[in-house]
């Protein structure tokens, strides 16, 4: 296998929590929650895209779609799940640090998941032909719920729920940190760096056909990693001047959305590390109106991810019965958003908050609230 994303569109949403800077009250960081925004925004134009290329075969009019790529915010969504698993933990090595981390992890990914599956199972059940899936249809469902990933059709790694697909590297990730967090914090991130370089190393020649060790060996797992060591600038209070701040953003968000080929930590991790740091270590942005809309995209981005690529499905089949070519696709492209962006807020709000705080009340009762920020902080250290 080589180091180069198997070109999947979508994305895997990384979980924040509450977050303080030491000496401080909990206060939600919020430059992180503007590039959950971004990055669920940019992943969901991608698929919307797509869609508007899709009108314009169809009605004969130009395409929408340039050289450019916006699932580069997946890369964005790896590197800041790194960023926060390593920010929002402060009981390495203790006895029951892995089993704690893994239970909110649960919690806060799984049951949505879970029910957006079943959701596309029911649907596979009523059409049965609606999705080509060549492998055996237990074992590819299964294999959905319990992040495996599982050949749907000869390179086609996604599960039912087709964006689902980063959620088999983000559970790889979790899994491998819960077992990290039971030493002490600097062996832990030694033997994390260094297992995942080595299970890259020893993919780099694998192909898809072997789904699973292809995903846990793929060179994106090293992405989490760029997110940790970001994470450890900021708790060591390493800042950037505004200018230095921006050139990152601007040349990691240039470089990613351009896709070239190559290994996918050159082309894309790297790049999302530089959009990640330039955002937590910048300057301070201000809260503004803006900055609050987008952190409630933050919020939501989760379901936003999850839900998106349904709903541009809906609202494009919709379109084509009562629109045709009456409007521009550009407003089709505006609308398809709005209504993506609009179903993840309302899923987020009535679905998927309400269900976590539900589970997290039966299931943690009895668990101390998670710590919110390493007590080292600035003086965490390799």
């Amino acid at each position: 296998m080589t180091l180069v994303s198997p070109g999947y569109d979508g994305f895997r949403e990384s979980n924040v929590g509450p977050v303080v800077q030491p000496g401080t009250r909990r206060n939600t960081l919020s430059s992180i929650q503007w590039l959950r925004a971004i990055a669920a925004i940019m992943v969901a134009m991608h698929h919307a895209i797509y869609y508007s290329d899709s009108l314009s075969h169809q009605f004969g009019v130009r395409e929408f779609a340039g050289f450019f790529s916006l699932s580069f915010g997946i890369h964005i969504f790896f590197v800041v799940s790194g960023f926060i698993m390593i920010h929002t933990t402060d009981n390495f090595g203790g006895a029951n640090a892995g089993r704690e981390f893994l239970a909110r992890r649960f919690i806060r990914v799984v049951p949505l998941y879970w029910l957006l599956t079943t959701v596309m199972v029911i649907g596979l059940i009523i059409s049965p032909h609606s999705l080509d899936i060549a492998t055996d249809k237990l074992k590819y469902i299964l294999g959905s719920y319990f992040f495996i990933p599982v050949l749907r059709t000869d390179g086609d790694l996604r599960p039912i729920l087709g964006q689902g697909w980063t959620l088999d590297y983000e559970m790889f990730f979790y899994v491998a940190f819960a077992f990290a967090v039971l030493l002490p914090r600097r062996w832990a991130i030694s033997l994390l760096t260094l297992g995942f370089v080595g299970l890259a190393w020893a993919g780099r020649n694998l192909d898809i056909s072997t789904p699973v060790i292809f995903t846990w060996t793929d060179g994106m797992i090293l992405e989490f990693l760029l997110g940790v060591y970001v994470g450890l600038a900021y708790e060591k209070n390493v800042r950037l001047p505004g200018w230095v701040a921006s050139l990152c953003i601007v040349v990691g968000l240039g470089l990613g959305v351009m896709d070239f080929p190559g290994p996918t930590l050159i082309v894309a991790g790297i790049p999302a590390a530089l959009v990640v740091g330039g955002f937590v270590l910048g300057p301070r942005m201000k809260d503004t109106f803006a900055p609050g809309l987008l952190a409630r995209v933050g919020d939501a981005s989760y379901s936003l991810y999850l839900t998106h690529a349904i709903i541009l499905k809906l609202v494009y089949q919709a379109w084509i019965t009562a629109v045709g070519d009456r409007l521009p696709v550009s407003v089709f492209l505006v609308f398809s958003m709005f209504a993506a962006i609009l179903a993840g807020l309302l899923v987020y709000y009535f679905v998927e908050r309400p269900m976590t705080k539900y589970l997290r009340s039966k299931l943690l009762r009895s668990s101390k609230p998670a710590p919110a920020f390493s007590a080292r902080a600035a003086g965490a250290s390799l």
